[in-house]
């Protein structure tokens, strides 16, 4: 698929059972002509959404916002206000709004962050832990329990390391600056985990450096990692490679955000659904291709061309694939661990996660 070819999907089919044209019309002299529907969509500034920005892909019937949101500014106001049109959305906060019956937001099976997280578990060096068992007891920091992140890594090490989220003390605060601590939306912790909320005079990171606690598990690096503190250390010294043998083994790479949709937006119209997935699918495929330009590098990373190569010997042409059906493993295993460590209400299926438009 060129980038020509991908940026002229054009959806086209009436809504089912319903009569009307499948976007706004306005009547002029006996005809009817579209009239683009227009929506914010807040989201991250990616190679995979950026020709969403700079038009070289448009959803069909759609006049798009686009507005970059960093991601925790984003999603407390979409989880607390419903504030954006569109929006790329926490995996966790969606699946722990659905479980509870709160319905102002529907997915499309789009997922424009995805990370390993071996590499985001850093400990002090002074706290010999050596291994992710030895995590057993200790004293672990994070910004709090219920971001996606952190499912991830309690989920990995109650399986892949025999460590449950009751064998640790969690510790909840501001993560590089003293901030007071705020959870996305209202949660209660399952009986049996501890938890510390440290002050807010205090962040995680000094508490890192300083050995009040032993570890830190975040979306991002430490202050002290990224400044060379000679006490923060990552836990896994050879991270990627850890990370490629959990991949082989578990074909898993883990989903961190979805997109979601206002549903008085989605039930107004319901086609916006199969528009932007489409628009989102047509705009990784343009941003591929920017990536593989083959007579200069797309970004600052000198060996760019050697390493889609080698990305691709591994994970295959489509690292971040869309769709149900290719990523129903990946949804499966986070419903899984998001259960066990009391996020959801109740139990979910991957299909009602999606816009039934959108299942195929």
């Amino acid at each position: 698929m060129t980038a020509r070819d991908a940026v002229s999907i054009l959806p086209s089919e009436r809504c089912r059972g319903d009569s009307r044209p499948a976007w706004p019309v306005r009547r002029r002299k006996g005809r009817y002509s579209p009239v683009k529907l227009a929506l914010s969509l807040a989201c991250g500034l990616y190679d995979r959404t950026l020709p969403l920005v700079d038009g070289a892909v448009a959803p069909d019937g759609i006049d798009l916002n686009f507005l970059a949101v960093p991601p925790g500014e984003l999603f407390r106001r979409q989880a607390r206000f419903a504030e954006f049109d569109v929006s790329e959305f926490s995996l966790s906060t969606y699946a722990m709004l659905q479980a509870r019956g709160d319905r102002r937001l529907v997915a499309i099976p789009v997922f424009p962050s995805r990370m390993f997280r071996h590499a985001y578990i850093f400990v002090n060096t002074r706290a010999g832990l050596r291994e992710p068992r030895d995590l057993a007891g200790r004293r672990v920091g994070t910004m709090e329990y219920q971001q996606t992140a952190m499912v991830w890594m309690r989920g990995l090490l109650a399986h892949e390391y025999g460590v449950p989220p009751d064998a640790l003390t969690w510790y909840f605060g501001g993560y590089d600056e003293p901030e007071p601590f705020t959870q996305r939306v209202p949660f209660d912790v399952p009986p049996g985990v501890r938890v510390e909320t440290i002050p807010s005079d205090a962040s995680l990171n000094k508490l890192l450096v300083d050995g009040e606690i032993d570890a830190l598990m975040g979306a991002r690096p430490p202050r002290a990692f990224r400044d060379g503190a000679p006490s923060v250390a990552r836990l896994f010294p050879n991270p990627q490679q850890v990370e490629l043998d959990y991949y082989r083994r578990t074909g898993i790479f883990p989903i961190m955000h979805t997109v979601v949709v206002k549903r008085e937006v989605y039930e107004r119209a319901p086609w916006v659904a199969m528009s932007l997935y489409r628009a989102f699918v047509a705009a990784k495929a343009v941003g591929r291709q920017r990536l593989t330009l083959p007579n200069a590098v797309y970004c600052s990373m000198p060996w760019l061309l050697l390493q889609l190569e080698e990305l691709e010997a591994t994970m295959g042409s489509d690292p971040f694939p869309y769709g149900l059906e290719a990523n129903r493993l990946v949804l499966e295993t986070f419903l899984q661990y998001a259960l066990e460590q009391g996020l959801l209400a109740r139990a979910l299926t991957v299909d009602e996660l999606f816009a039934p438009e959108t299942r195929g």
